[in-house]
């Protein structure tokens, strides 16, 4: 995880795939921080449902704002809530969509089999509700999800922003882990499965992460369900980057300087060597989680990012 342990209390399991903080990345732009300023207040935030096109289960969406659609993508091991900063610093300029992916406790759940295409149907069925096209910003698993829409529905999206999805921890190596996740789950183990979970990917200790579920307490457990589903679709991610080289869309890498070098920095590198419209900046001081700890300096990257389009 890329915070700091005496944070964990704070910013405990909003995202299930953040890594441990490594080195800077070299050679991309960095954000500065401005100093802080009076917002306009948003409109105040309204839910919505639509039916997902790929199989109509429910989708939940929350919406806020005026002008052009935006729609937010959150990761892994997390649901909207984090987000709601971030969109509150947006809503002034965009109307803001942040979308609960499914699996997550708020819209349906689907039993396995799981795939990147169902939530190809819940965003896309979320932008066409919004008026037909959007600017789409997604985080870790959440950006998976945003490249998938990408590939697959380009005609939905002006702009494209990418805060480090893990491309390259994805695959068949993540099916054993799968199983021993769900096996934990099905013997009443849910503390384990977490420990496993953030000792797999993240490299956290122990005695951290039972310190981490203690503090945000049983509410936790209702994201379970959703790591699990995307452990699932993790084990059959395309981890190629050449295979992603047909998206010609606008594209905005977001990377934080504390963030791991891999899978975090080297698949957001991967993926810029092959896309064709693309660039980088980095967030400075920031790990996996700046939604959580800075939404404002992803407020200052993204939305004149997408002003301008």
């Amino acid at each position: 995880m890329d915070i700091m342990m005496s944070e964990l209390s704070r910013r405990s399991m909003l995202g299930l795939f953040s890594l441990a903080a490594a080195l800077p990345v070299a050679g991309c732009a960095s954000v500065a921080r401005a100093a802080p300023t009076a917002a306009t207040v948003p409109d105040a935030w309204q839910t919505r449902r639509v039916r997902s096109q790929t199989d109509g289960l429910d989708i939940v969406y929350h919406e806020a704002g005026r002008g052009k659609p935006l729609v937010i993508v959150h990761g892994g091991g997390s649901n909207a809530e984090p987000y709601r900063k971030l969109g509150d610093m947006l809503a002034p300029h965009f109307r803001v969509a942040r979308v609960e992916r499914r699996n997550y406790g708020v819209s349906g759940t689907r039993a396995s089999p799981i795939s990147w295409e169902q939530e190809v149907g819940d965003v896309s069925a979320v932008v066409e509700a919004l008026g037909g096209r959007c600017h789409l910003f997604g985080h870790s698993a959440g950006a998976l999800v945003s490249l998938h829409v990408a590939r697959s529905r380009p005609e939905l999206i002006d702009r494209l922003a990418l805060y480090e999805p893990p491309l390259l921890g994805g695959g068949p190596g993540v099916v054993a882990v799968k199983a021993k996740f769900d096996a934990l789950i099905a013997e009443g183990k849910k503390d384990e499965a977490l420990i496993l979970i953030y000792g797999h990917f993240v490299g956290l200790p122990e005695d951290v992460v039972r310190a981490s579920i203690g503090t945000r307490g049983p509410d936790v457990y209702g994201l379970l369900p959703g790591a699990s589903a995307d452990l699932e679709a993790l084990t059959t991610l395309d981890t190629d980057p050449a295979d992603w080289a047909g998206i010609k869309l606008e594209t905005l890498f977001l990377v934080g300087e504390t963030s791991a070098k891999h899978p975090l920095r080297d698949s957001s590198a991967a993926l810029a060597k092959v896309l064709a419209n693309c660039r980088t900046v980095t967030l400075p001081g920031q790990g996996h989680s700046a939604q959580v700890s800075a939404p404002d300096l992803i407020a200052q990257a993204i939305g004149p990012y997408f002003r301008a389009g």
